[in-house]
């Protein structure tokens, strides 16, 4: 194991091993169809929801949320300029090769923000099934070995708070402006 400041983390590393070397046939191929559901790229998907649920002011607090996400992230992401798991440890299964840096998780972030969006919009059971969502997503990436749980952790954070910041700059947006 190579030291970085992730790898100092006990529990970070535990975690990661507890998570990722239990393998299940069934998992590793739901995951490596599912895992796309993390990317921006599968925003068509979710655009319903927002559409139906939120209305003109739930697009744009999407695209306001988004924004803010894809700001913040990149910037913590090469500032730490963090190395995947499978670069610092030993015997870890990998089912997604990736490259750029690991912290923090933007499949997470980006997930986090929908919910982070959605729950100001749609009944309890919509916010349920992106919860649920977003919780496989996150566990995805340590289970696919592209991140640590503290990439994941700081990501959905990141992403959360992007949502419901998001919230407020767009409803001030909606209220001043448009309506």
């Amino acid at each position: 194991m190579r030291k970085d400041w992730q790898t100092s983390l006990k529990w970070n590393v535990q975690l990661f091993y507890k998570i990722n070397s239990k393998r299940f046939k069934f998992l590793d191929k739901f995951y490596m169809i599912y895992f796309r559901m993390g990317k921006s790229y599968s925003l068509p998907i979710y655009l319903p929801f927002f559409l139906y649920y939120g209305e003109k002011k739930g697009i744009i607090h999407l695209i306001i949320s988004i924004l803010i996400t894809g700001i913040v992230l990149p910037a913590i992401k090469y500032t730490f300029r963090h190395k995947r798991p499978s670069v610092l440890l030993e015997k870890v299964y990998i089912l997604e090769h990736v490259k750029l840096k690991s912290f923090p998780s933007a499949d997470a972030a980006y997930v986090f923000t929908l919910l982070g969006i959605i729950i100001f919009y749609a009944p309890w059971y919509i916010d349920a099934l992106f919860l649920i969502n977003a919780l496989i997503i996150a566990y995805g990436r340590i289970y696919m070995g592209a991140h640590f749980p503290l990439d994941v952790i700081v990501g959905s954070f990141i992403g959360f708070v992007s949502g419901v910041v998001g919230y407020f700059i767009s409803d001030y947006i909606f209220n001043k402006f448009i309506m």
